[in-house]
């Protein structure tokens, strides 16, 4: 959300991206989940790092074998990026048209306040990104026309649940040694 951002924001704020280990994150978890006893803040630490987390393992668990794929198949690596936004989107869309979740999910990312992560990231641009993705399915141009190819709803269904559990547990064990409680 922030103007004239690249990639090397989103390794800054992601802490490295793919070559940032749990081991590492785990770190910088501990940096910041007690800089306010504030539960809210607590619960917002740990939403911010499930999401840092989720990036890490979709790298290695779906678009390494996306990417993977999308060579074999001919597909030239300058091309590489719009087909796997194809794919993506097109996942998006039928999980959130589908998916039973859905409503609960919608009620609290509405609900949920933002908070700041600075220098990382301001309470702005986090809430804008929060409404960005809540406007962004409202719009019909952002469904792709063409159905996924390589990644598909269930590659995505498989991953959510797997990298939840895990997720869950990592984000439980830190706490865990940090003797803070767990509000997973």
């Amino acid at each position: 959300m922030r103007k004239g951002t690249g990639r090397e924001d989103k390794l800054h704020t992601h802490f490295g991206g793919t070559e940032t280990t749990p081991d590492q994150l785990e770190r910088h978890y501990a940096q910041w989940i007690d800089q306010s006893p504030n539960e809210e803040w607590k619960r917002f630490v740990q939403g911010y790092f499930a999401h840092v987390l989720t990036d890490y393992l979709w790298g290695l668990r779906v678009y390494a074998d996306f990417k993977s794929q999308a060579l074999q198949d001919g597909i030239p690596e300058s091309d590489i990026k719009t087909f796997y936004y194809t794919d993506t989107d097109g996942v998006d869309f039928a999980l959130y048209e589908n998916s039973v979740w859905k409503k609960d999910l919608w009620e609290s990312l509405v609900k949920v306040p933002a908070c700041a992560m600075e220098p990382l990231l301001s309470e702005q641009e986090i809430d804008g990104w929060r409404v960005r993705t809540i406007r962004w399915f409202e719009d019909p141009a952002n469904k792709p026309k063409n159905p996924p190819r390589l990644i598909t709803r269930e590659i995505v269904e498989v991953f959510i649940e797997q990298a939840g559990d895990e997720i869950r547990t990592i984000l439980y064990e830190w706490d865990q040694k940090l003797s803070t409680p767990s509000l997973s």
